[in-house]
């Protein structure tokens, strides 16, 4: 029973914390982080492959 009674106590002071503008703000924030971190795991994705594409190449050599 004192589990669901502190559950409810920290939910309700999770929401008095936790505002829309803070979350507003982080979502913003993620927001700007996407154009530099896709074509990073792109690049990422791209020289993987390419390492792989060379090692093949050089083993069936």
């Amino acid at each position: 029973m004192t589990g669901l009674v502190l559950a409810a106590t920290a939910t309700t002071k999770l929401s008095t914390v936790v505002t829309s503008d803070l979350m507003q703000g982080v979502f913003d924030e993620i927001i700007a982080l996407l154009p530099v971190c896709i074509p990073v795991m792109v690049g990422f994705i791209g020289l993987r492959k390419g390492i792989s594409f060379v090692q093949s190449i050089l083993y069936s050599a």
